[in-house]
């Protein structure tokens, strides 16, 4: 063939094109596309060399995102990805509690009302109050806003209970304990209880 002679080569049904004889060689040898100056890395696969060619346009861009995790070892068990500092969890706020020392209480036959002054603690936090009881104790919590809570703690009740219930008025809480037994208590607590 001469170097000048040029063939008709059909690369689909469709479409034919023009190529010389000498152009198949030339395509072969050339590399697909060197990256430019700017990217020093090889692509290690056919989807990072297409990401590389086409930039952000490349249908699989969104994959060009490099994890910075470790690669898997092919361990499975559980291991430590951090270890924190004891002094980070020294730094956590501490809750301020103070006991309330003065309320009323009142005996009626099944039940034994304690009314807690809300002077002392000021303006209650929203779902600031609390209580936890058990047959024998009673234990009420209140959040003020500004940020101690205050606790009466009832341990060693004059007789066993079924419930604690409370109830939050602007000026007082009121802590109803539903006794187990409808007979008259004495004291609040046994005797020689704190």
């Amino acid at each position: 063939s001469v170097s000048g002679e040029r063939r008709s080569l059909c690369i689909s049904p469709m479409a034919t094109e023009n190529v010389t004889a000498e152009e198949p060689a030339a395509a072969e040898a050339a590399p697909a596309l060197a990256p430019e100056d700017g990217e020093k890395e090889v692509a290690e696969n056919a989807l990072q060399e297409n990401i590389q060619r086409k930039g952000q346009t490349a249908y699989y861009y969104a994959h060009a995102h490099r994890v910075d995790a470790p690669k898997w070892d092919g361990q499975e068990e559980p291991r430590l990805l951090e270890r924190r500092s004891p002094s980070a969890s020294a730094e956590a706020p501490t809750v301020v509690q103070r006991q309330i020392k003065k309320y009323a209480w009142n005996d009626e036959k099944a039940k034994v009302k304690l009314y807690i002054g809300l002077d002392e603690v000021g303006q209650v936090a929203e779902g600031g109050v609390k209580v936890d009881y058990t047959s024998t104790t009673a234990t009420l919590s209140i959040t003020s806003v500004a940020g101690p809570v205050y606790v009466l703690s009832l341990l060693n009740l004059y007789d066993t209970i079924e419930e604690a219930t409370f109830r939050q008025k602007p000026d007082k809480v009121i802590l109803t304990l539903k006794k187990a037994s409808s007979f008259a208590w004495h004291d609040l607590k046994k005797a020689g209880a704190n």
